[in-house]
Parts: structure tokens; sequence; C-alpha cells
């Protein structure tokens, strides 16, 4: 789904909420044509990507404020964040472009996911922690309890 923000609060509670998505800000204009033609493939990748990513839609005339803190000069301008965070900018109508990089930070999204899965199932299992290597940060030998004496 796309949606459009009406202020800057709407937009950084909006950011904010995206907990594990990626965030599309779209920067347009109602006279610019270009934008109204990217609408509609716009809303496509909402459907198609919705698991994944939330689409905002920016109108830089009625938003001068959001557009001035993200530098725009141009329309359309597509801005991916994540966790407050700007992974990509996209200035003007090249579909193909946002899509490659919304599938380059969704899958490295997936990874980040997938790793810190797995870092808790390794904490949660008692047998993992069992098998771990003991770390030692202070000074001298440690000494094996099978160590024979002489």
């Amino acid at each position: 789904m796309v949606s459009v923000v009406k202020d800057k609060a709407e937009l950084d509670m909006r950011i904010s909420s995206a907990v594990k998505k990626i965030v599309i800000l779209d920067f347009f204009a109602n006279w610019c044509g270009p934008c109204k033609v990217c609408a509609p493939k716009l809303n496509v990748l909402a459907d198609q990507y919705s698991e994944h990513v939330m689409i905002l839609k920016v109108n830089v005339d009625e938003n001068e404020d959001i557009a001035e803190d993200f530098n725009i000069t141009s329309m359309p301008t597509f801005i991916l964040i994540k966790e407050g965070e700007v992974l990509d900018t996209i200035i003007g109508a090249n579909m193909d472009k946002l899509k490659k990089s919304m599938d380059k930070h969704i899958a490295e999204n997936e990874v980040d996911g997938a790793a810190a899965d797995e870092e808790v199932s390794i904490e949660e299992d008692p047998q993992q922690q069992q098998n771990s290597p003991i770390l030692y940060g202070g000074q001298g030998e440690i000494e094996s309890q099978d160590h024979e004496k002489n």
C-alpha cells in the first residue's frame, strides 16, 4: 500500500514504526508528468513487496520542509531508508533502477535478519552453550583439569 504523508511529524512516526521494513519515500508534485507515470507502477511494487517495504509519498509543494531536509531538487526522487539510515537515492522516473535497488536491499535485510535469528538460536540452545569454548581475557595460563601433576 502506498500512503501520502501529511507532515514531518507523520513521516517521522511512520519511519520509526517501520520495524524490519525498508521505507521508500517518493517525493512527487501534482504537476510533475513523470511522477504521474510512476504512480501506478509504484502501486504495483507496493503490492508485490508489501511484507518488505513501506512506501510513503511526499508532496514537495505541501511539505517543503521535508523536501529541504532530504535535499530534493528533482521529481520524482525515491529515497530508501532502513532504521533511519538512507540506503539509496534514485532521481528520476527510473522504475527499473528502483526495483533493482529494492531487491538488493531486501536481500541484504533478509540476510541480516537470518544472521540475527541464528545468533538468538545459538544462545537459546543449552547444548550449544555447553560446547562453547571458554574465553579467557586475563593474564597467565589456564591449566586443564585433565593435566597430570608431576
